[in-house]
């Protein structure tokens, strides 16, 4: 099917629909409050261009009011969460539906996490400062759902309207909330699209999710726009749809086609300022699996790329430090980017369209606040005299009746298989788009790309790689010849073509059941943080340490990730005792190991098989050696007791400000030099770090 560029589509025929759609991601700042939480309104924005931005919740710009819960209100709360949690374990003991216990289970969730940050809330107002009454609704509602589950009378997930649900993390457990607008005229049985947004950075400090559990569903009320079922991302919080902040968004999703008849080639992604660099990063990263992108007013940086960084801190910047290099990844995605006119994060809808001008495509420009692509589908608003805020019906160019307008034609077409592919990546975590997958790097965190194209008949596949060790394409089952930079290869056709690059640069079909060894793969190739993305665990030592630093800093170590993770991402840094460690513990995780091999019985029992030596004296990496004394290792590494996934030693995550920027955490492994001052805490400097390679082998320079 072909799809047709803005300057056809607005020139053609085509009309708006006769009710055209009114998408939230451009909410007036007058919205029914009831239909805008305060997750919705402005945040605190960096100097126009800088990347990494820290957000606001991680304390960068204080709160104009801070409050403290009196001992009265923390004791109505632990109360009714004492019973609200009683109620949800009778309910599991009883064996009732998951699927509806999650739902009240959030509404606890929610509540048990401000209380166990500290008692120190900020806000824009007095009454946004203060989580009490919001965290007491959440209760409420609750035990209201949990009540219906047990008397068998529960509907909220039958109605139409606007309603608070919530899945179960694969990162930690926890039951994590969205919003989910159902229209009136909802049909389980036919394939609805969906819309999906992404909010800005909240008012609360920290964010802790009270704005979305509490309060009673509304049936019959705002739904999705009449044709389209729509779901409010919570994201865990106010970390920029970072981490555990975009699986988030990916649960989200799988939980909402779960639950509803989801037309999957019509999904529109869109978001609004920290909601908006969130969908920069997953539409980029994941452009398949949109028909649409809707970004308003989201920050990416200004990185062109890695010039001048060490390999670890290419391996730590490369998954969200780096985005405009993707801007090509829109070629079979529609885009339509949005901010206002006075708004310095215009300066992100401009970065990403220059950059396809490098590639070689060709903008139309319409006016000074509108352009549009003649042979890619973007379209380029700026809403004339406005800030940073939502898109209006202005009478200039009506911008928001733009942004409906394309967005309505993303949800008409639907997605469109292509054949043609233009893919960058500098990591196999994002290395798929539609029939090419990535499956291998010459060398991880160096920009890799695949320019492919085939005939109309699958038959004939012509591609371009950099960068690229192994290549899968899919659909391909009437394949008869594949050229591949050069090579021309007559292959055997099947579903799915394995192609593997030898070291002499020439490429052959290969066998996809081949065992091909320890390798970087997708959702095994590090840096650390690549960790905490999916299901994790902490494992803490029971054993005597070889020398005393390395558990203290280890136990340093775990208790700012742990408050880091519940704070900024809504989360539970689960930990247990390596003694207590089960096989599905091994099977299911990331595990994450503190201590030395003198005290962390796990890390005692892979040490051997681990490419840096830790002995009681000494730390060996490669021809290098360190004071085991005054130094610790920290790595990645797959797990020698279950390669599928990941061992960590001695850190959690690395995110900076608020999961969202500044420091953004090590490559592959480093060694720390550790000192204790007079305070008791441990400090640390790097006095090594790099990548393994791509057979997870240390480098043969370092």
């Amino acid at each position: 099917m072909k799809r047709y560029t803005p300057a056809v589509l607005f020139s053609s025929a085509l009309a708006f629909i006769s009710a055209p759609l009114a998408f939230a991601a451009n909410a007036p700042a007058d919205a029914a409050a009831a239909d805008q939480p305060a997750a919705f309104q402005s945040e605190a924005l960096p100097p126009a261009g800088q990347a990494n931005a820290a957000p606001r919740g991680r304390g960068a710009a204080a709160a104009a009011v801070t409050i403290q819960l009196s001992a009265d209100e923390l004791a109505q709360l632990h109360a009714k969460l004492d019973q609200l949690n009683a109620a949800i374990k009778e309910l599991k003991a009883a064996k009732a539906d998951d699927d509806l216990v999650v739902d009240a289970e959030s509404c606890g969730w929610i509540v048990e996490n401000a209380l166990r940050v500290p008692n120190n809330f900020g806000g824009d107002t007095a009454a946004l400062a203060n989580p009490f009454n919001k965290c007491l609704s959440s209760l409420n509602a609750g035990l209201r759902r949990a009540q219906e589950i047990k008397d068998g009378t529960a509907q909220w997930n039958k109605i139409t309207g606007r309603v608070n649900r919530a899945y179960r993390s694969v990162v930690d457990g926890t039951a994590q909330p969205y919003h989910v607008s159902i229209p009136a005229n909802y049909d389980p049985a036919k394939p609805t699209p969906l819309y999906i947004y992404l909010h800005g950075m909240s008012h609360f400090v920290p964010d802790l999710g009270w704005d979305w559990t509490g309060g009673t569903d509304r049936p019959g009320g705002a739904g999705g726009g009449g044709n389209y079922i729509r779901i409010e991302c919570f994201g865990r919080g106010n970390n920029s749809f970072r981490w555990a902040g975009e699986t988030d968004v990916l649960e989200a999703i799988a939980s909402v086609r779960k639950r509803y008849n989801i037309d999957a080639n019509r999904i529109v992604l869109a978001g609004f300022s920290m909601g908006g660099a969130g969908s920069w990063q997953i539409g980029l990263h994941q452009p398949d699996l949109f028909a649409g992108l809707e970004i308003d007013a989201g920050v990416i940086g200004n990185r062109l790329n890695l010039d001048g960084l060490t390999p670890a801190q290419k391996g730590a910047t490369s998954t969200y430090g780096i985005m405009i290099p993707h801007a090509v990844n829109v070629l079979d995605v529609p885009l339509v980017a949005y901010a206002g006119q006075n708004d310095a994060q215009l300066a992100s809808s401009k970065s990403i369209s220059a950059q396809l001008v490098r590639e070689g495509f060709h903008m139309e420009t319409i006016s000074n606040l509108f352009s549009r692509g003649t042979d890619i589908y973007t379209v380029w608003l700026a809403a004339p005299g406005q800030g940073h805020s939502h898109a209006l019906h202005d009478n200039v160019q009506d911008t928001l009746g733009k942004i409906d307008y394309y967005t309505n034609i993303n949800f008409q077409q639907g997605r469109i298989q292509p054949d043609r592919i233009s893919f960058v990546t500098y990591t196999t975590r994002y290395n798929h788009d539609f029939w090419v997958t990535v499956d291998g790097l010459q060398q991880s965190f160096d920009q890799a790309r695949v320019d492919a194209t085939r005939d109309a008949g699958k038959t004939t596949f012509t591609v371009k790689t950099q960068n690229v060790s192994r290549l899968v394409l899919d659909e391909a089952a009437q394949a008869k010849q594949i050229t591949i930079d050069g090579d021309t290869l007559n292959v055997k056709p099947a579903a799915s073509i394995l192609l593997t690059r030898s070291a002499s640069g020439h490429w052959t079909q290969g066998d996809p059941n081949a065992d091909a060894g320890l390798r970087k793969q997708h959702n095994l190739q590090g840096p650390v943080n690549d960790a905490f993305f999916d299901a994790f665990l902490c494992v803490t030592p029971t054993g005597k340490a070889f020398n005393s630093i390395a558990d203290e800093r280890g136990q340093q170590e775990l208790t700012r990730f742990k408050a880091m993770f519940t704070r900024d991402y809504c989360g539970d840094a689960r930990a247990k005792a390596d003694a207590d460690l089960t096989p599905a513990d091994i099977a299911n995780n990331n595990l994450v190991l503190f201590g030395d091999p003198g005290s962390n019985k796990i890390l005692a029992q892979i040490a051997d098989k681990l490419p840096i030596k830790w002995t009681k004296d000494s730390i060996v990496v490669g021809d290098k050696t360190y004071s085991a004394a005054d130094h610790v290792p920290v790595l990645i590494y797959p797990n020698p007791l279950n390669p599928k996934h990941y061992i960590v030693l001695n850190t959690g995550l690395i995110a900076g400000g608020g999961g969202g920027g500044g420091a953004q955490g090590y490559g592959d492994f480093a060694v720390l030099q550790v000192t204790k001052g007079a305070d008791g805490r441990i400090a640390d400097k790097v006095a090594l770090d790099g990548l393994f390679d791509e057979s997870w082998k240390l480098p043969a320079k370092m």
